[in-house]
């Protein structure tokens, strides 16, 4: 958290929470302020170790609130050769930030005599982007790779908060991939064996998750830094399964006779003669003596107050018809 007190730098950062705000927070609710809704973003990103490197894998279901907006989302982007990242979030933040990480990347490579970049460094430039904006970049990442120091594999989350793991889940699909890793995970396990247990904490995720779905990408970082990309395509049934034929033909006739009639009750229903369609109505001639008095010719018929104030005898009403 940031710390606003005039003695310490302002960007300076400590440990522990932060409740300076709660009473502004509160007393802006009092007054009638709404807090901005919650948005949930659906994905599910999982990252492990195995015996000859790291992998990544993710589902490919991109959402907008409620509606699906594609079956192919790229989740998985590439950072540098020997760096890739699973995203989880606001897909224009995703895409934005990874295109400035990997130019970073780029220019960091360059600038050293072209060795290779450690993947702290590109952690370390995840943390700083998302530190700066103060979590108003809604996107975690999982960050893993390899350098000359071995395998790495990093959580960096929305608020630049950052771990180093075995292994992690993030997204809405998180907890029912976690529990797959948990429960299957070890050291030591080949690359098939870990392309399974991807594959299948993925799937669990996808499965207990309505907004993540599709297929699941992987992309496999190894320890003689080469990489591959590959697309699992789960085959889930798109309506539940029939019910079961039954074998033994049902009597209906008999169980209509069985049924007992307790009450009966009748009721007449009018007749509704049904209008004609296509015939015009022919309206009837409106009589100048049959039409109402309006509000015009009430005034007009009243007396003007200056007839009062003349001495002459009081003239003979006359009726005035405005026609409506």
């Amino acid at each position: 958290m940031f710390c606003k007190y005039p003695s310490i730098q302002g960007n300076h950062c400590y440990g522990g929470f932060n409740y300076e705000n709660f009473l502004r927070n509160a007393e802006l609710k009092r007054r009638g302020w709404e807090p901005p809704t919650p948005i949930t973003t659906g994905t599910t990103v999982v990252g492990l170790h195995f015996s000859g490197g790291v992998m990544i894998g993710t589902d490919t279901r991109a959402t907008r609130l409620n509606m699906i907006s594609s079956n192919t989302s790229l989740k998985i982007r590439r950072l540098h050769s020997n760096i890739y990242c699973g995203g989880s979030g606001y897909a224009s933040d995703l895409v934005n930030l990874t295109r400035l990480l990997e130019l970073q990347m780029e220019m960091h490579y360059k600038s050293t005599n072209k060795r290779r970049v450690p993947v702290v460094c590109a952690k370390q430039l995840t943390k700083a982007l998302l530190m700066r904006y103060m979590g108003r970049m809604m996107i975690s990442f999982v960050l893993g790779g390899v350098d000359r120091s071995g395998v790495h594999l990093y959580s960096v989350h929305f608020d630049g908060t950052t771990e180093m793991c075995l292994y992690n889940s993030i997204g809405t699909g998180q907890y029912g991939a976690m529990g797959i890793l948990e429960d299957r995970w070890k050291l030591g396990l080949s690359e098939d064996e870990a392309r399974e247990l991807i594959v299948d904490a993925v799937s669990a995720g996808i499965n207990n998750d309505l907004i993540s779905g599709s297929s699941v990408d992987l992309v496999v970082i190894r320890n003689d830094f080469s990489v591959e990309k590959c697309n699992e395509i789960i085959h889930t049934p798109l309506r539940p399964d029939p019910f079961p034929v039954l074998t033994q033909k049902i009597d209906y006739k008999k169980l209509l006779n069985e049924v007992q009639i307790l009450e009966e009750s009748i009721m007449e229903l009018n007749q509704v003669v049904p209008k004609p369609i296509g015939r015009k109505r022919v309206k009837k001639p409106v009589r100048r003596d049959e039409v109402r008095t309006t509000l015009g010719c009430i005034l007009m018929n009243r007396k003007r107050s200056a007839d009062f104030d003349k001495d002459e005898p009081p003239k003979k009403k006359r009726k005035t018809w405005i026609d409506a």
